[in-house]
């Protein structure tokens, strides 16, 4: 009876066990998932920030405990970043695809982008040799698809994603210790700090296809600061370092040679008004305290040269939103995260933040019902409505470290099709050359979580170890009792015979 009792519980702490681990391996693909269909959006980034990995000076202060802590951190990140990275099925659109008329097969959703937003590794100030080291544990962590020889292809496009670096304050340091020395070994390993990826976007007709769709997907070109004419609309990705902005620097030189690709990226929309432009930078924009977890904050050394900051200066952050325009913001740094608007107001020349409230914002920076209030104003003869006020998303994304939960992100931009724009009677052709942007925070497990399906895990392997070792010892005795009863009984069975 008390066998069946043991054997019980077992039976139910392993299904809970395997349970947990399932919904730990697969999380990813369960809770979190692309917005829109992999025909509707043509860029789709999976979006990472602050891993900050440790190394040499962690083994130095805790020891043998480090070794392990090292270990579970690397592969805590490479999951999280092998489930985003991987084609998302999600159930309900299968189930929905299996129950349609059409019986359309549904397509699996491939990322063709990812980003890391900066503070790749804890510290600026470690040696040659453990930057070597952190770089090939980085690479086993987040391997560069382009690298990879198993690229996976999804009908007849190449779902090869394009990775971007970007470099922040723990990996080049700020304005106090930041060096040449440390950009360039920064930049031979994860190229430049500051450069252009630009992409045609498709341009969509009226039954809603997009002409040259897998070359406007695909076709990547990259620039250190050259600006092109071109008739086409191009979205283009601007990495920034944002650790050589504010100044004075320790090093003017290399904050010089950042003032001036900004000022040219500048262009991309002077060039083409009709252009689009994602920001992607590490230290946020400024805003007031309150609106975000860290507040605006600025360290100095004797010399004035920075030495902590948790947000770039308000001056700095004006002049990119007015100059180089750009309609999306993704940055990392504050590990709590935060999704703000800027917004200019008609005749303002100064941005204001707040928190998002409204988070359809299309690139003209006016919400649809603000539109929609707009337009029934003009229907009734009242005067005409000043223009739209224009508004900049900016997300700062939360970090992938166990201790914030193992956030990542998927940014997707898509154009509004025919169909819907054609709900809309008014209209117009400056609506259908706008784009839609949508972000989606995706959480994990934090560091406890985990390490509770782990050590569960373990525990019943333990029990039915244990449990098979005593039953396998029992069954050994019982066998080797009744074997002495026969060779006790034996000599009397032999005197009857006789």
């Amino acid at each position: 009876m008390l066998a069946r009792i043991i054997l019980g519980i077992l039976y139910t702490a392993t299904g809970l066990a395997i349970i947990g681990t399932i919904v730990l391996q697969n999380h990813a693909r369960i809770a979190c998932h692309w917005n829109w269909d992999s025909k509707d959006s043509f860029m789709r980034m999976v979006v990472f920030a602050d891993p900050q990995m440790e190394g040499d000076a962690k083994i130095r202060r805790l020891g043998k405990r480090a070794h392990v802590d090292l270990a579970f951190n690397d592969a805590y990140m490479r999951h999280i970043y092998k489930q985003m990275m991987s084609s998302s099925w999600e159930p309900l659109a299968l189930l929905s695809a299996f129950l349609s008329k059409s019986r359309k097969p549904h397509t699996p959703r491939s990322p063709t982008h990812v980003s890391i937003l900066g503070d790749l590794f804890s510290s600026q100030w470690i040696d040659d040799a453990e930057f070597d080291v952190r770089v090939a544990r980085y690479r086993s962590i987040f391997p560069d698809p382009s690298l990879s020889s198993g690229a996976v292809v999804a009908g007849e496009e190449s779902s090869v994603p394009v990775m971007i670096n970007i470099t922040g304050n723990h990996d080049i340091g700020y304005g106090y210790d930041i060096s040449q020395d440390r950009v360039e070994r920064w930049e031979q390993v994860f190229g430049k700090s500051n450069f252009i990826s630009s992409m045609d976007i498709p341009v969509i007709d009226a039954d809603g296809a997009s002409e040259n769709d897998t070359n406007s997907r695909r076709t990547q070109s990259t620039s250190n600061g050259r600006i092109s004419d071109g008739s086409r609309r191009r979205l283009h990705l601007v990495v920034l370092n944002t650790m050589l902005l504010d100044g004075p620097s320790s090093d003017e030189n290399l904050r010089g040679q950042t003032w001036k690709f900004l000022q040219e990226a500048s262009l991309l929309k002077e060039n083409n008004p009709k252009d689009k432009i994602v920001l992607l930078t590490h230290i946020p924009f400024h805003k007031e305290q309150g609106i975000c977890v860290d507040p605006p904050d600025i360290r100095v050394h004797w010399d004035n040269t920075i030495i902590e900051q948790t947000m770039l200066t308000p001056n700095t952050t004006q002049w990119i939103l007015n100059t180089l325009r750009p309609d999306f913001v993704l940055n990392g740094h504050d590990h709590y995260g935060c999704d703000v608007v800027h917004t200019l107001q008609h005749g303002q020349d100064t941005w204001i933040a707040s928190a998002t409230t409204d988070l359809s914002l299309s690139t003209s920076g006016s919400s649809q019902k603000q539109d929609e209030e707009e337009k029934q104003k003009e229907v009734k003869g009242q005067a005409p409505p000043p223009p739209p006020a224009l508004r900049v998303r900016e997300i700062t994304q939360r970090s992938m470290m166990a201790e914030f939960g193992g956030y990542s992100g998927l940014f997707e931009i898509k154009i509004p099709s025919y169909s819907s724009l054609s709900e809309n009677n008014n209209s117009n052709e400056e609506e259908a050359e706008e784009l839609e942007f949508h972000y989606t925070a995706c959480g994990f497990f934090n560091d406890l979580q985990v390490w509770i399906v782990i050590i569960t895990d373990l525990v019943v392997v333990l029990l039915w170890a244990f449990y098979g070792l005593v039953h396998l010892i029992t069954s050994s005795l019982a066998s080797l009792g009744q074997a002495r009863k026969k060779t006790h009984f034996l000599p009397s069975e032999k005197q009857k015979l006789l």
